[in-house]
């Protein structure tokens, strides 16, 4: 399995990092060029989030204008395109960051979470539509031992089947757990 570390730091070590705040609002965006220039063969995701911008058109151009300002980044974690209180998701802002984003990762951010698990798979079939790489999984306060609690994401990941990359996020404690109980290929660890 391959990890991708969350942080808010340059790493000389790290194989993948993903740069965001813990709220995944967007990092510093000097950090993308400098861990680039630290570890050349290194993987560079971003959360390009605003979660303080409540105008949906400053929040849409701000996400357009990250995407396009940032040349180091391998992919992008975007949680700001969900409406209806998480049942729905705006496809018009899904197909601009789909065009913006071409062939670098595209990648639905751990707000999916919130989304009614009986809504899940359809909203997943709208990512495949629009050329989403992965959605990250929030399992950071569940107990990963409980397969009751794990049974969402696993109909999931079954669903999706290898369409569309699952990705969990969890905290360092909880890894060997998540390996024991579901496979996956990657995972967003929360050092």
């Amino acid at each position: 399995m391959k990890h991708i570390y969350l942080t808010h730091a340059l790493s000389m070590g790290a194989d993948a990092v993903l740069f965001a705040y813990p709220d995944f609002n967007t990092p510093n965006l000097t950090l993308p060029a400098m861990q680039r220039a630290l570890t050349p063969a290194g993987e560079i995701y971003i959360a390009i989030n605003n979660f303080h911008e409540t105008n949906s058109f400053m929040i849409e151009n701000t996400l357009i204008e990250t995407i396009r300002g940032e040349t180091a980044a391998d992919g992008f974690i975007v949680d700001q395109i969900f409406t209806r209180d998480f049942h729905d998701v705006d496809t018009a802002l899904l197909e601009t960051l789909s065009n913006e984003i071409r062939n670098k990762h595209f990648i639905i951010g751990p707000s999916f979470t919130k989304v009614p698990y009986f809504l899940h798979s359809r909203l997943a079939e709208i990512f495949i539509d629009h050329d989403v790489s992965g959605v990250i999984y929030d399992l950071r306060e569940i107990d990963i031992r409980n397969f009751k609690e794990l049974q969402p994401l696993a109909k999931l990941k079954m669903h999706v089947k290898k369409r569309l990359s699952i990705i969990p996020l969890v905290r360092t404690e909880q890894l060997e757990d998540l390996k024991k109980s579901i496979p996956f290929d990657v995972a967003v660890v929360d050092k």
